[in-house]
């Protein structure tokens, strides 16, 4: 586990990667008490099948997981997604430690960028920690719309100003058979 400079109650908020299954299943059980419990999200949209090839990790008060995100790799970019923090902790700045996580990971794996997908509401949070758009909000997209958020991983380095490539908008991924390939995949 690695300290970070915060603390709850006199105890130091630290982070660690999910590294056994015991890890996970905490990783698990807070992003489920945030995101099912408390906003109704189903469970098929929850857990989307990104789970066992994406990096978690987990911020702890003492030996209790308090928050935690998942950290999805792309060629030359790191996606945090479900970033969730237990609601009596919130407030104490631990997101910003996730994220922080997010950002020394990505850099040390040579990423230059970080891309997140923020619901509008939540626009204003990631932007305080130092995000922007990518693309402007468009009003008519529903209710269920994103907003694509950008970080440079090396602040020394901004990312210049250009709008969402298409590749870079990434797009939910069809529902996964039984074998885990996506439908009409041919397979050995």
């Amino acid at each position: 586990m690695r300290a970070d400079a915060l603390n709850v109650g006199g105890e130091p908020v630290v982070t660690k990667l999910a590294m056994k299954m015991e890890d996970s299943l905490q990783a698990f059980a807070v992003r489920a008490a945030c995101f099912i419990g408390e906003l109704d999200v189903p469970f098929s949209e929850e857990f989307d099948g990104h789970d066992f090839g994406a990096t978690h990790i987990i911020a702890y008060v003492g030996d209790e997981p308090v928050g935690t995100v998942r950290l999805r790799w792309f060629q030359s970019f790191a996606m945090p997604e479900r970033l969730a923090v237990i609601q009596r902790f919130r407030g104490h700045n631990i997101g910003s430690v996730l994220l922080e996580r997010c950002r020394a990971q990505a850099e040390a794996r040579g990423c230059n960028m970080l891309y997140a997908q923020a619901l509008p509401r939540d626009v204003g949070y990631w932007e305080k920690q130092g995000w922007r758009r990518l693309v402007a909000e468009d009003p008519d997209a529903g209710e269920k719309r994103i907003v694509a958020m950008v970080k440079a991983v090396d602040p020394s380095k901004p990312l210049p100003e250009i709008e969402a490539p298409e590749a870079l908008v990434l797009r939910r991924d069809g529902r996964l058979d039984s074998t885990g390939m996506p439908p009409g995949t041919v397979s050995n």
